[in-house]
């Protein structure tokens, strides 16, 4: 069974049918182009990697690489969004004359902004604050002076000289004896009258011969 349509309406049906094929062809015709760059910062012209390129109008986007390096294709009268954290949004609109692939540099600012002051307290009221203030145990006064004549600078002075020579000491000594005893060994003995050491083998040698007496 065939409908049958007055003049208006076959009128609007052709005029329907010439925009579609209209805007087929003008899509046929629209040449893609690679848009490809790098994406730069500060006065040293630093790369930024990890940055959003997106193109809204064909739903399609790609992300920089560690060098801040990206390619992606675009069309004529496009508009590419870049986006990145900690720097301002930037937009680049391609040219509707062009008919070539792209090469571009662009530079992001840097977008600084300042936080709010966050206070951090141990306590979750000022109320509880003085309660746990007020219930603190403070040390006796007595232990407060005895800590105070410990540290002081007159006492470990007297500790620090009235100590022995440690381990780290006696391996120093024991090093620098060797060292003067191999430069010294073809040389005369020197007289040691200023060698403690030497003075106690002298000491430890009388009291030897003493014995054998």
């Amino acid at each position: 069974m065939a409908l049958k349509l007055n003049k208006f309406t076959q009128y609007i049906l052709v005029l329907v049918a010439w925009f579609a094929f209209q805007q087929v062809q003008a899509q046929g015709d629209t040449q893609t182009l690679v848009l490809s760059g790098v994406l730069i910062t500060g006065e040293k012209a630093e790369p930024v990697p990890g940055a959003h390129v997106y193109v809204y109008k064909a739903g399609r986007g790609t992300t920089s690489t560690s060098m801040g390096t990206f390619a992606i294709t675009v069309v004529p009268g496009d508009s590419v969004a870049i986006s990145s954290i900690g720097f301002k949004p930037h937009f680049y609109k391609i040219p509707l004359d062009k008919d070539e692939n792209m090469s571009v540099v662009i530079e992001l600012k840097e977008d600084v902004q300042m936080l709010d002051v966050v206070e951090v307290f141990p306590y979750p009221t000022e109320e509880i604050f003085k309660e746990r203030v007020l219930a603190m145990e403070l040390p006796d006064e007595e232990a407060i002076q005895t800590l105070r004549k410990n540290l002081s600078q007159q006492f470990l002075a007297q500790m620090a000289f009235s100590m022995g020579m440690d381990a780290g000491a006696n391996h120093k000594y024991y090093v620098n004896q060797y060292a003067v005893n191999l430069g010294n060994r073809y040389m005369a003995p020197s007289l040691s009258l200023l060698n403690p050491f030497a003075w106690a083998r002298f000491f430890q040698s009388l009291k030897r011969k003493k014995k054998k007496n």
